[in-house]
């Protein structure tokens, strides 16, 4: 334990994790007690924030102290010290949320039964979170891979059309894509595609939040999600049939107050002979 608290990346490692998870706290705590109704507000905030930032402490603490010794047992292997494997994250994940669980829990209810629950619960939960947290940083990764495999790509065919160009002109050639900055390379590919270059195709920051803010959020729901963007010309249709039926309402009106002032007539006459007779 001392010798995992000794090191300064693992020391803040547990401080984010567990500052992390107490807003986490923090927001669903607030969040009951606004929709509960729970007065005063601001008790119930710290007091979530706090319980989950105790779960923190131990929880990380725990795994902290696990994969150490999973990271120790890995040189035999020769893996780096820095390298866990997903098994050992799920195991320190896992032993961490039921130790934690089991700890809090006999802690606060002073049960055998309630220490029980609480490593079985705190176990599957922080189990769960591990399996997602794998998969998502994996996914995250294939996705890196999938971009250096095709700037690679793009490089190997520029640095192939270079050598065909420069073949092909007995070694003079007015464009040598070889030794093209590599930032202007998507300006080159879409010259040669004949399309049209982006005016913000850089891979700056700026240009990166641009990009994002010229998407249509709407675009990105799923399918199943009862919202969509119309187009030009089913809101126009819409405005038509709108239109439709508003006349459709006012004939029916006018053709009411006809009939109206028909009666009306009608009753006036009876009126003025009932008054003759």
């Amino acid at each position: 334990m001392s010798t995992v608290l000794h090191d300064k990346r693992t020391r803040r490692r547990i401080l984010l994790c567990t500052a992390g998870l107490a807003t986490a706290g923090g927001v669903i705590g607030l969040n009951i007690a606004i929709l509960k109704n729970l007065q005063p507000i601001y008790r119930h905030t710290l007091t979530m924030t706090a319980n989950w930032a105790v779960y923190g402490v131990f929880f990380f603490t725990v795994r902290e102290t696990l994969l150490y010794d999973q990271k120790r047992k890995g040189e035999a292997l020769d893996l780096h010290f820095s390298l866990t494997r997903d098994h050992d994250e799920m195991y320190s994940s896992l032993c961490s949320g039921m130790v934690t669980g089991a700890t809090l829990s006999f802690i606060a209810r002073r049960t055998k039964g309630a220490a029980f629950s609480g490593a079985v619960f705190f176990g599957l939960v922080s189990a769960a979170g591990q399996f997602l947290y794998t998969r998502m940083n994996r996914s995250r990764q294939a996705i890196i891979l999938e971009r250096l495999a095709s700037k690679e790509k793009v490089a190997s065919s520029l640095s192939n059309l270079d050598k065909n160009s420069s073949s092909a002109t007995g070694g003079d050639s007015d464009y040598n894509y070889g030794n093209v900055d590599p930032n202007t390379r998507p300006t080159l590919i879409h010259l040669l595609k004949g399309t049209t270059v982006p005016a913000d195709w850089s891979d700056s920051p700026i240009a990166k939040l641009r990009r994002r803010l010229q998407i249509d959020p709407i675009s990105l729901l799923p399918e199943w999600f009862p919202m969509r963007r119309i187009s030009f010309d089913e809101y126009h249709t819409m405005l038509v049939e709108r239109k439709r039926l508003v006349f459709e309402e006012l004939a029916q009106l006018r053709s009411a107050i006809a009939d109206m002032e028909r009666r009306e007539k009608v009753l006036l006459q009876r009126l003025r002979e009932q008054e003759e007779n």
